[in-house]
Formats: structure tokens, sequence, C-alpha cells
């Protein structure tokens, strides 16, 4: 619990400088010299998570919708999956596992208007891992197959690109928190961890 602690106190500090007055020019990388007078509310993305699970590199593949309110504070709706299964190793069994999560987020843009700007986010929902010691089908689990469902925490501390007036480039930094109901083979350590995260974000930007 200490990577949260230390997730929430960096919050802090960016939510407590995003208070101070913030210049309305909006920045662009390819034309700077644009100056928008409305901004964007709603907004998608795809979105790309990188860790390690049973101490395996993979990834999640995603995407995102929501609003900006108020200039700088963001809520939205995500959604989430391998796409295809990961092969590990448990109790000395080979097994194939899948994961896929849904939830809701809210988080912070600090200024927005810069070409380039930080931010932070709390993402939380619902995940499915799905296993067998077969390789399904993606999305097709068989009767032997063991599901695990369970909540998942992820505070995020990220860095926005405004590209053009059409899109923006996010990476960042989180770490997610895993609860379920404790069993024999797969343990909240296998897949708490740090994660590299990338996204494009499009909406219309004026």
């Amino acid at each position: 619990m200490n990577v949260l602690k230390y997730f929430l106190v960096l919050i802090f500090i960016f939510s407590f400088y995003s208070l101070k007055a913030q210049n309305r020019n909006y920045e662009f990388l390819f034309n700077k010299n644009d100056t928008l007078i409305k901004d964007c509310k709603f907004f998608a993305g795809l979105q790309h998570q990188h860790q390690d699970f049973f101490n395996k590199a993979f990834s999640f593949q995603g995407i995102e919708v929501g609003a900006i309110l108020n200039h700088n504070f963001v809520i939205g709706v995500f959604g989430a999956t391998f796409v295809s299964n990961l092969n590990v190793e448990l109790a000395n069994n080979p097994i194939y596992v899948n994961i896929w999560k849904t939830g809701f987020n809210v988080g912070q843009i600090n200024n927005r208007l810069k070409v380039l700007h930080t931010g932070w986010m709390v993402n939380v929902g619902y995940f499915s891992l799905v296993y067998d010691d077969i390789n399904f089908k993606l999305f097709n689990s068989t009767n032997s197959s063991i599901r695990i469902e369970g909540l998942i925490l992820s505070p995020e501390l990220y860095a926005e690109l405004n590209v053009s007036k059409w899109m923006k480039l996010r990476t960042g930094l989180a770490y997610s928190f895993y609860s379920f109901e404790s069993q024999t083979l797969v343990k909240t350590k296998d897949l708490q961890n740090i994660s590299l995260n990338f996204g494009f974000i499009f909406g219309r930007f004026k």
C-alpha cells in the first residue's frame, strides 16, 4: 500500500499547482499561433497498457470515452482486454490466461492549454480473469476454464502533448491494485504491478 500512498501524494501536489491561473491560449505542436475559443467537451481514445503479469511482459489494448468539464476536470469510462492469451507456468503447469476489465475514471488536467502538460487520473473498475490448461479461443472459454472476478484500482500520472486541434498523445505511469477472493493458483502479486501507458485522444479541441 506504500505505492498507493506515494501516488496519492503526487496527485495532491499536481492538484495544488493546477489551481494557479492558466494561460487561455491553446498551443499546438504544429501550429502554436492558433488560438481556440472553445474547449473540447467530449473525447474518445485508444489506449495501450504495458506491464508484467505473472512476471511476464504483456499488455492491455482498450478504448476510453469521456468528457472534459470546466476546462480541466476529466470523467469517463474505459474498457480493455488482452488481444491474445498469455502463456505462463503456475505450480509447474503451463496455463493460458486472458483478462478483460471495464470501469470509470476521474482526473484532472493541469495547464491543458500548453503544448505539453500534465495530469492525473484514477481508474476504478471490474475485471475478469480466465485461465485454462488449453489455449482457448479469445472471449470463448471452455467448460474446464476457471474464472476469477474482482475489483481494480489504478491511479495514474501522465503527460499529454497537443499534437493538433483534434488529437493528443498521452503517456503515463500507473499502478494497478487488484482485489479478489484468494484461491490456489493466482495471487494478487501475479497481477499488481506498475504499468507504462500510451494513448491517442481524439476530439474537437476548439
